[in-house]
């Protein structure tokens, strides 16, 4: 099968899906601390999905390839199971030690593991990262994050 079929293909598909996670988190009733409810995040991710879905199939489409495949890098496979394997230590460890201490120490392993090596990036993206979604959550969301022993 083409690319251009398969990112045309991929691109409806996840636009089905878009839409489908947005009338679900519509269920979701009942205000939250400020004027949106449960249902705002999850609503805005679906419409994020289906904008960038749709920007794929129209690419397929137009015959745009976004990429070509000849065989699956076995390596990939390698990378996978690491990056699964730190998520679910993410996750415990969010629970021990706090969502922003898990989370700088989360990215800074990932990026490492992906091959960044300037300790001013690692350090830089992992604090700025953690520390906007922590402001994100705590200001703007007003939604308590786990905060662990630290």
């Amino acid at each position: 099968m083409k690319t251009t079929t398969i990112d045309m293909l991929t691109g409806i598909a996840l636009a089905l899906i878009s839409v489908a996670v947005f009338i679900g988190a519509g269920q979701y009733a009942g205000r939250g601390v400020n004027t949106y409810g449960p249902n705002f995040f999850p609503q805005m991710l679906a419409a994020l999905l289906f904008v960038c879905s749709l920007w794929l199939a129209v690419q397929g489409a137009r015959g745009v390839m976004q990429g070509q495949f000849e065989s699956i890098d076995r390596g990939g496979f390698k990378t996978l199971g690491v990056t699964v394997l730190f998520a679910l230590l993410y996750l415990g460890g969010m629970q021990v030690v706090g969502f922003l201490a898990a989370t700088i120490a989360f990215l800074y392993v990932m990026m490492w593991f992906l091959g960044v090596r300037r300790q001013v990036s690692l350090l830089g993206a992992s604090l700025g990262v953690a520390g906007a979604i922590n402001a994100i959550f705590y200001f703007f969301l007003k939604i308590p994050l786990p905060e662990g022993v630290l």
